[in-house]
């Protein structure tokens, strides 16, 4: 047990901390550098009284983010994850509590929501039921970004970082660095190359157009969790200001949980549904559509590219699993985004470049 780790959670918890009834576990991580660990205090090391998530941080953790992300000039300097949480505790959204810190130790004490996962719950459930848990997610999500739209705050620093056309073209081109010439072994020439870019960075330009908002960014079944028959969120530390569809497609175009047409198009409907009057997409079904299938496939890409660059840079390897299941979706949408001129011409790309849409 890491004598740091013991002494943060005896420090944090006070007199009842026993150092000798403190067990400490690590979880399962991750695409993440961040580790996490839950701490067990028993009283006499015989039962459980209380369990606490640790949060540690690398090394210099106040390094730039892994994927570009520019912050504007007078953003609040605290750790994101901390101010993200004391801006949506604030809101009364479900988020769990921040018991302590040790900020220059880079150690966050939390607490803890348990195991059961979205993802979980709905394997666990199955198709036909676990779509109550779907549906309850999209609730909250619409939930979410009621209230923050409401409720902008220049002390959040979500909204100093921004999804913009930069970003948007780095993961396009995060993609082809590692999705392609990575993956498969190869290099693209250089034509074909900037043919690429310019297809995709007048996709990034569409998108940067889009209805925007607070967006947590990786709003998917792994970072949900149900606690006490609600979901609370978890992993918003990268939360900014992007489309405000992004968040329904990282939840329904999900790398861990796969539906039918018919069902992604139902939940699709139950959002539309739920939107208040005051939501940019309120009865604009065609245009939430649209701008759905657009997203997938700049998320989705995104996605392959990042899992090959963890197994690559990271010596991760679980997440190629998922490479199969994103080109799915993006094939989906790019058919079902056929008369959209720029998405017609990058599935061409694709096709001539890629050997899973040949």
């Amino acid at each position: 047990m890491s004598e740091l780790l013991l002494n943060f959670v005896t420090n944090s918890i006070g007199p009842k901390a026993n150092p000798k009834n403190i067990e400490i576990k690590k979880l399962f991580g991750q695409a993440s550098y961040r580790e996490y660990f839950r701490a067990t205090i028993s009283d006499n090391g015989q039962r459980t009284t209380k369990t606490y998530i640790i949060m540690q941080m690398p090394s210099g953790f106040s390094s730039p983010a892994e994927e570009i992300t520019k912050i504007q000039e007078g953003a609040p300097t605290e750790l994101p994850f901390i101010n993200v949480n004391t801006y949506l505790a604030s809101l009364e959204l479900p988020v769990p509590q921040i018991i302590a810190t040790n900020i220059d130790k880079g150690l966050i004490l939390l607490e803890d929501l348990g195991d059961n996962s979205l993802e979980i719950a709905y394997r666990k459930a199955g198709p036909e039921f676990g779509l109550v848990y779907y549906k309850k997610a999209i609730d909250l999500l619409v939930h979410l970004q009621a209230k923050t739209h409401e409720n902008k705050s220049s002390h959040c620093i979500a909204y100093y970082r921004s999804f913009d056309q930069e970003m948007l073209n780095w993961e396009f081109n995060h993609f082809l660095e590692y999705g392609v010439e990575d993956r498969l072994s190869c290099t693209v020439s250089d034509t074909v190359k900037q043919n690429y870019k310019k297809i995709t960075a007048t996709l990034s330009q569409t998108i940067n157009i889009m209805p925007q908002g607070f967006t947590h960014r990786d709003y998917q079944s792994r970072n949900l969790m149900l606690y006490n028959y609600d979901f609370y969120l978890i992993d918003y530390q990268d939360a900014l200001v992007a489309p405000v569809l992004y968040d329904l497609v990282a939840l329904l175009r999900d790398s861990y949980i796969c539906f039918s047409t018919d069902t992604k198009k139902a939940l699709l409907n139950y959002y539309l549904e739920k939107l208040p009057s005051t939501h940019a997409y309120y009865q604009e079904k065609e245009k939430l559509y649209h701008d759905f299938h657009l997203l997938t496939i700049q998320r989705k890409l995104k996605d392959a590219g990042r899992f090959q660059f963890i197994h690559t840079v990271k010596n991760n390897s679980g997440f190629l699993q998922n490479i199969p299941q994103s080109f799915v979706y993006v094939k989906e949408a790019l058919e079902l985004c056929a008369q959209n001129e720029q998405a017609a011409l990058l599935h061409q790309w694709l096709r001539e470049n890629v050997e899973e849409f040949k």
